[in-house]
């Protein structure tokens, strides 16, 4: 089993994208609009918080006991728990962050675009850059039968296995897909913007308007949800990466029609 030299050249490109994306999202915001840093690193603080610590533990729980893998073997159950516990956890994190620890940062509403950059960008980083990174380690390993040997040589046979199967997967995985994985997390930030958007109203305007943090929960849930469904009904990665891209325009637009009605209230 070896890595070809175009998907070696293609996991380099998702890697840098992964620098790219977040760095020139933030400039972006603070270059165009003024926004702080300080919402960008609190973006970034709740999404490896609330989604990869303690959501992540959630699912280790949940999935350990007999109720998790009725979940986890039926796709539909799979899809409506992940997407309303990515809805639940990301958003109540937004909330929070935004209501308790940057009233400051509220002054300038540009700010939300910082946070929501930092927010989706720390997820663009970790799985373009970081992913792409182990990935490239692996296959350099692969493609060298000597330290492939000796790699095997020295792991347990448990660990082998598990080596072997991150070897098969890399193997047949198709160049493209590596550059897909871009569209994907570009549209996952485009959809951080737009949720970002009405969790950001929702504390600013209080009242009749907090209506929009547990709308911004829905939201996020049937995305997520819907998602997963999609592509297990279509079976096409591309055209469910193209379902998401549209599903994060319309939220993005919708956000953006009620952000600018906001702002003529003020």
């Amino acid at each position: 089993m070896t890595v070809t030299t175009s998907q070696m050249t293609c996991m380099v490109v998702a890697m840098l994208a992964g620098l790219i994306l977040p760095a020139g999202t933030l400039l972006f915001v603070r270059k165009k609009l003024g926004a702080g840093f300080k919402s960008f690193f609190m973006g970034c603080l709740v999404m490896f918080l609330f989604a990869m610590a303690l959501e992540s533990h959630l699912h280790k729980f949940v999935y350990s006991t007999t109720m998790g893998q009725v979940i986890w073997n039926n796709t539909v159950l799979y899809a409506l728990y992940g997407g309303l516990m990515a809805g639940l956890f990301e958003e109540t994190g937004r909330f929070l962050a935004i209501r308790f620890t940057m009233k400051n940062e509220l002054e300038k509403d540009a700010n939300a675009f910082s946070y929501a950059a930092g927010h989706g960008g720390f997820e663009a980083f970790c799985i373009l850059f970081i992913t792409m990174m182990n990935n490239l380690t692996y296959a350099f390993i692969m493609n060298d039968p000597a330290r492939t040997a000796q790699i095997y040589e020295n792991a347990t046979q448990e660990q082998a296995e598990q080596i072997k199967l991150i070897f098969e997967q890399l193997s047949v995985t198709p160049a493209w897909t590596y550059l897909l994985s871009i569209l994907e997390r570009a549209s996952a930030m485009l959809l951080q913007f737009g949720l970002t958007a009405f969790v950001w109203i929702a504390v600013k305007k209080g009242g009749k308007k907090t209506w929009f943090f547990p709308i911004a929960i829905a939201i996020h849930a049937f995305i997520d949800a819907s998602m997963i469904l999609v592509n297990q009904w279509i079976g096409n990665v591309f055209m469910t990466e193209i379902y998401v891209l549209i599903g994060a325009v319309v939220v993005c637009t919708l956000a953006r029609t009620v952000w600018k009605k906001e702002e003529k209230t003020n």
